[in-house]
């Protein structure tokens, strides 16, 4: 089970995967690669400890501990991204992946942005040591494909009125209405982690499925990712059961009728699962009063966000305060003109 360091062939620095270009770029050279050979870039330790998991990083021997779940980390004193290929090895191995397409500095300038419009953010918040703190993750989810069979029967009604002089005539009439065809349904997705932190992830949705890339190691070069910790077995029932919600609506969505009812029933035909890594930039922040953590996350291909941010309560009420006595001296104003 072996770590990865991906070294530069020019000087032996380390390579990052550079989203905006889909290289791989040495920061110290500067060269950039399109492809790694990835195949000589193996050789580390690895060894079980008390639950945990030790790596040896390749390029300066720092022991790095990961939980469970963690497929890619960096290594904390020489800071090269180091994958961890042994967590994701035979069918933890995913098989598709859409690459960060947003870079560090894109990510944190849009932070900045972002925050600008929030002006009750506490200012620690939006200063450059918590900024710098950005981090890109891989977030793991399952993206279902099914083929179905499905058919529908019901009772279409159209209803039209005409006025005369003496009379307001309604006029119904009743169809019987049956309907039948395949249907392909394509990256229903569910999150393959079951810790809490992928509600975050799954704020700054949708993601363009057309961009995925069959996966590679190199992709995870310089970013963090999460191996997954839920089977298809967990989620094959939800699926199926939100995909039999889409067929009555997928069957009649160009019936013109006034009123429609009846039933649906579909029958599955195939289904395929692809276990995907789709990218996300993520920030956290513990306040000073009540040590609660709170995050921002941002998409890394499509640049939305979402985020539960801290409130400078001083701030607030400063503010509140302001407003409260201006209108408190228009009022007195005003009655003073008045009497």
């Amino acid at each position: 089970m072996p770590n990865i360091t991906y070294k530069c062939p020019a000087c032996g620095g380390a390579l990052r995967f550079n989203p905006p270009d889909a290289k791989y770029v040495c920061e110290y050279c500067l060269s950039s690669f399109d492809e790694i050979d990835i195949a000589e870039k193996r050789g580390a330790q690895e060894q079980e400890y008390s639950g945990t998991t030790l790596y040896t990083c390749p390029s300066c021997g720092a022991e790095l501990v990961t939980d469970d779940t963690t497929a890619a980390t960096k290594c904390y004193y020489c800071h090269n991204p180091v994958v961890l290929t042994g967590r994701l090895s035979r069918e933890w191995t995913p098989d598709c992946v859409i690459p960060f397409g947003i870079d560090r500095e894109t990510a944190k300038s849009e932070l900045k942005k972002w925050l600008k419009k929030k002006i009750y953010v506490p200012k620690d918040f939006a200063e450059d040591k918590n900024i710098d703190g950005i981090t890109g993750i891989y977030y793991p989810y399952w993206l279902a494909d099914y083929s179905a069979f499905s058919s529908f029967e019901g009772e279409g009604v159209t209803v039209s009125h005409m006025a005369t002089s003496t009379h307001n005539i309604t006029t119904r009439r009743y169809y019987k209405v049956v309907r039948k065809g395949n249907i392909e349904y394509k990256n229903l997705q569910r999150p393959a982690l079951g810790k809490a932190d992928h509600k975050l992830a799954d704020g700054v949705h949708p993601f363009e499925y057309d961009k995925l890339e069959d996966y590679k190691d190199s992709y995870l070069s310089g970013f963090m990712a999460e191996k997954r910790d839920i089977e298809t077995d967990n989620i094959k029932s939800s699926v199926e059961n939100e995909l039999l919600g889409y067929a009555k609506g997928l069957l009649t969505s160009d019936c013109r009728y006034s009123s429609l009812s009846g039933t649906a029933q579909t029958n599955f035909t195939e289904s395929k699962y692809k276990y995907a890594l789709l990218p996300s930039w993520i920030i956290t922040y513990k306040s000073h009063d009540k040590n609660k953590p709170y995050y921002y996350a941002m998409n890394g291909q499509t640049k939305s966000v979402c985020g539960i941010l801290p409130v400078d309560k001083n701030k607030l009420l400063l503010h509140c305060g302001i407003i409260a006595a201006v209108i408190a001296v228009l009022l007195c104003l005003g009655g003073y003109f008045l009497w």
